[in-house]
C-alpha cells in the first residue's frame, strides 16, 4: 500500500498494533546499520538512501511486510532467508516473528558496506 505520509514518522504513526511495532523495529535496525542514509518517503514509503543510491526500503502491504534492498545483497543471504517470499530485491514476511532478524541484520550490514562502491 503507497502510504500519502510526508515522513516516516507520519507513515508509522498511520499503524498500530503490531504492525507499528514491527514497522517502527525495522526502521530503528535500518537506522542503526545505515546510520549516514538519508531517510525519506518514496513511492509511498520509508526509503534510505547515500547520495542517488537507495540502500533499503520497508512497507507494509495489505498481506505482508517487505523489506526492499539490492538484489545482489539479497543474493548473497538468500539461503539465511529459507521459507520466506523473495523477490528480486524484496523479502516478504507476515509477522515479526517470521522473519530471521539476525539475517536482516546482515544483510543491511552488507547493504552499508555496498553503497561506498556504488557511489
Amino acid at each position: 500500500m503507497q502510504s500519502k505520509a510526508p515522513t516516516v514518522d507520519a507513515y508509522l504513526a498511520g499503524f498500530s498494533g503490531d504492525d507499528r511495532v514491527t514497522l517502527t523495529r525495522l526502521r530503528e535496525l535500518i537506522r542503526r546499520h545505515l546510520g549516514g542514509a538519508v531517510e525519506s518517503m518514496e513511492y509511498g514509503m520509508p526509503t534510505y538512501r547515500a547520495g542517488a543510491d537507495m540502500l533499503c526500503a520497508f512497507n507494509r502491504q495489505k498481506q505482508y511486510f517487505a523489506l526492499y534492498v539490492d538484489p545482489e545483497v539479497l543474493a548473497q543471504h538468500r539461503k539465511a532467508l529459507k521459507g520466506l517470499d523473495c523477490g528480486k530485491s524484496c523479502i516478504r514476511f507476515r509477522t515479526a516473528d517470521a522473519l530471521p532478524w539476525e539475517a536482516a541484520e546482515a544483510i543491511l550490514r552488507a547493504c552499508a558496506a555496498a553503497a561506498p562502491r556504488r557511489s
